[in-house]
């Protein structure tokens, strides 16, 4: 483990792995920071005369904090890979970091192939699985322990909370029909190749004569 003050040379591997967040987090954090006039209220906050207002700020503010988030992520990351060598402080930041946004993805893991799928593309399944593997010797078991926690918590709720009262029954249909009430058949059709949906099929008409 390093000492507070003790500097530790950043390896090709950690290199790697820190601009791989410096440019995923970082242009996503700045996007959002400077996004209010492109980003578009949820298709949800539609009223007859307009958009909710209130709708309309709690997915800014969401959108605002999951910036700050990617934004110091990616800074730290970024600060890591250009001066060569990072500190202690530094490394437990990435970790706590990898590890408060994980329990968000465990906890909404959705029925069937889409739930694996979603985990899967999300970068910082891997990048938590890297710092663990190659750099856990380096930081204080109590961080450690901490990131091992709040993972297991966004698991806790899952299957304790959002499989029980979420959508009744838990498979894809159900989810899907949630989708198309509150955004429309656009979105659940662009849901339906990542989840392995088959199109229904559409019955040929009869060429017979009667």
């Amino acid at each position: 483990m390093l000492t507070a003050t003790e500097f530790y040379p950043v390896t090709p591997l950690l290199l790697a792995v820190l601009w791989v967040e410096a440019v995923i987090y970082l242009s996503i954090g700045v996007y959002e920071i400077f996004d209010d006039f492109k980003a578009k209220p949820p298709v949800w906050a539609i009223e007859a005369n307009g958009y909710n207002a209130w709708i309309r700020m709690q997915d800014m503010i969401g959108r605002k904090m999951h910036a700050g988030i990617c934004t110091i992520l990616g800074f730290v990351a970024l600060n890591g890979a250009l001066e060569g060598a990072v500190t202690r402080f530094e490394l437990e930041l990435i970790f706590i970091s990898f590890a408060v946004l994980m329990p968000v993805i465990w906890s909404m893991i959705m029925p069937g192939r889409l739930g694996f799928m979603v985990i899967l593309l999300k970068p910082e399944f891997y990048l938590q699985i890297i710092m663990f593997v190659f750099f856990s010797d380096l930081v204080r078991k109590e961080i450690l322990l901490l990131c091992v926690v709040l993972n297991l918590w966004g698991l806790f709720v899952h299957f304790r909370l959002v499989r029980k009262s979420f959508f009744e029954p838990f498979n894809y249909e159900t989810l899907r029909a949630h989708i198309v009430r509150a955004t429309g058949d656009e979105t659940a059709l662009r849901i339906d190749k990542l989840a392995g949906r088959k199109p229904a099929a559409v019955p040929e008409p009869n060429s017979e004569l009667d």
